[in-house]
């Protein structure tokens, strides 16, 4: 008996010592919360994703809860705009045993439109898109991007090709949609100042016309 609570004793100290901790590990892709078992992690993560309808009137959640794999993406909330598709999404970490089990509250969607458009443009299934309209960008949505790769969708892997509007931070962490996108392979990403060539398209139209 002894032995066994000593090896016990030692096998949670040297976890403490390792910066290791419980986590809760689930996925729904119907809600914004769920139940799972627990994991060793360095860290834990929660993510919410809000998906929403071309015009921005319906909304869907789906939760993610895990280890956390990209501490460049976390508690913070960021989205991306197309003019099929957008999705926001709350990232929280936190380093405690069973800190991630309560449900993530998702701050309020900002909807304020900044002054970027973005050609944009949305395919499953498909490497490329080609870009034949414009995404109004909102809020922090201060890059126009460009995302090939595999995500995430109801819990496989779905190649998506993807033109629109999108969070600078996105742009900085190796083409990363998602924050745990462990399950898929990571995708690429190039980024733009497309605020520039809006505004001197805009000044452009405006001196023609004024000719």
């Amino acid at each position: 008996m002894r032995t066994f609570l000593a090896i016990v004793f030692i096998v949670s100290v040297t976890i403490k010592a390792g910066n290791c901790v419980l986590c809760y590990e689930c996925r729904n892709f119907n809600e914004s919360d769920c139940e799972g078992t627990l994991v060793t992690c360095g860290s834990c993560m929660t993510r919410v994703t809000e998906t929403m309808s071309g015009d921005g009137n319906n909304s869907s959640y789906s939760v993610s809860k895990t280890c956390n794999l990209n501490p460049k993406i976390c508690n913070i909330t960021y989205s991306v705009t197309s003019d099929q598709y957008q999705a926001r999404y709350t990232v929280q970490c936190c380093v405690e045993d069973y800190c991630n089990k309560k449900a993530l509250e998702v701050t309020p969607r900002n909807k304020t439109e900044n002054n970027l458009r973005c050609p944009t443009c949305y395919a499953e299934n498909e490497e490329n898109c080609m870009a034949n309209a414009t995404a109004k960008c909102t809020a922090d949505e201060n890059r126009c991007i460009v995302f090939s790769g595999k995500i995430q969708q109801t819990g496989t892997c779905q190649t998506v090709a993807f033109q629109g509007c999108g969070a600078e931070l996105l742009c900085n962490n190796s083409g990363q949609l998602y924050p745990d996108n462990n399950l898929c392979q990571n995708g690429t990403m190039t980024c733009s100042n497309g605020q520039d060539a809006f505004l001197d398209s805009e000044q452009g139209q405006q001196g023609q016309n004024g000719n």
